[in-house]
């Protein structure tokens, strides 16, 4: 095609459709709340612009030519497409659509955003919601490749693209079997380190959280940085607990999700070592309006919400964008 028409707008689009319908410019112009002259100028300039007339006019009736009849059903999918485009696009900025996906921890799933996504579904029941449990490393590729609107755990590296906001900040401690006699915390709560000393200890493997801050912290012991046995993930650090293997070192917030009959938790003192879980978002792309509502849900869910002891929110003032 070496011409294409120019300045051909809706308002020419809406014109030629309402006389075509109403095979009159008088009640097409009622119809469109316009004078007849301004709806007849539609139409010409429509008609110039095509270079095709659209419409045989009479004395009596205004009807279609040809190219018309065949111009019109086009021109009605058109401006229905576009009606539903716009009439999306006002119910995705209101909520009454929408999609969220999050990658998270599984101890923030389970603590933090399934409560919090109960309260945000009831206010938003058309927005639908995609989790999915993973470690650090894997939580921060998938929002820097924008899988997901944003990620909720520990910091796993430093990643330019992503922005990390402080949301909590979670104790570490030790999980161990409940009938083990020689540990017992002392008046505080707490567990020492030393008391640790010739046990083995049941990690995670690469790419958590959990073991790039302990792997960072040269006051630890060694083992702490290199345990004895290695498990894909807390549910199972928790099962080779729970059959007399060792112990776990373990965030509050992670313990809390495995704990069960059996075996009990214990903060850990002297040094005290804390995580910070965090809102993980791309810098370069704004979050949907669903999105950021999630975000808002989880935050006043933690305003009230009873966390584990050795579990704290960091107040939003003090959030930093690191």
């Amino acid at each position: 095609m070496n011409r294409l028409p120019k300045h051909v707008t809706l308002k020419h689009l809406t014109a030629f459709v309402a006389v075509a319908q109403e095979s009159s410019f008088t009640h097409a112009a009622k119809r469109l709340f316009q004078t007849q002259s301004s709806v007849t100028s539609l139409v010409r300039q429509l008609e110039d612009a095509l270079g095709t007339q659209l419409f045989a006019r009479t004395s009596r009736r205004v009807l279609l030519t040809p190219a018309g009849e065949e111009f019109l059903p086009r021109v009605m999918r058109l401006l229905a497409d576009f009606d539903g485009v716009i009439e999306d696009v006002v119910r995705f900025g209101a909520l009454e659509r929408g999609r969220v996906g999050v990658a998270a921890a599984p101890s923030a799933i389970t603590q933090i955003i399934a409560p919090a996504a109960a309260a945000f579904s009831a206010q938003y029941p058309a927005v639908r919601l995609y989790l999915s449990d993973d470690n650090s490393g894997r939580i921060q590729r998938k929002v820097a490749a924008r899988e997901v609107d944003f990620g909720l755990t520990s910091r796993w590296a430093d990643a330019p693209s992503l922005q990390f906001d402080a949301l909590l900040e979670d104790r570490f401690g030790v999980l161990y079997r409940q009938d083990d006699a020689s540990l017992r915390p002392g008046l505080d709560g707490a567990l020492r380190w030393t008391e640790l000393s010739g046990r083995k200890l049941v990690g995670v493997v690469d790419e958590t959280g959990i073991m790039a801050l302990l792997r960072a912290r040269a006051d630890l012991p060694i083992e702490a940085a290199a345990p004895f046995y290695e498990a894909s993930s807390t549910t199972s650090q928790a099962a080779l607990v729970k059959a007399g293997m060792g112990v776990a070192l373990l965030p509050a917030l992670a313990a809390q999700r495995v704990l069960e009959p059996g075996l009990a938790f214990a903060l850990l003192a002297r040094p005290t070592v804390v995580r910070t879980v965090c809102i993980i978002r791309h810098k370069e792309y704004p979050l949907s309006p669903a999105a950021l509502a999630l975000i808002g849900a989880i935050h006043e869910y933690l305003r009230t919400a009873e966390l584990p002891a050795g579990c704290r929110r960091v107040p939003k003032r003090a959030r930093p964008k690191i």
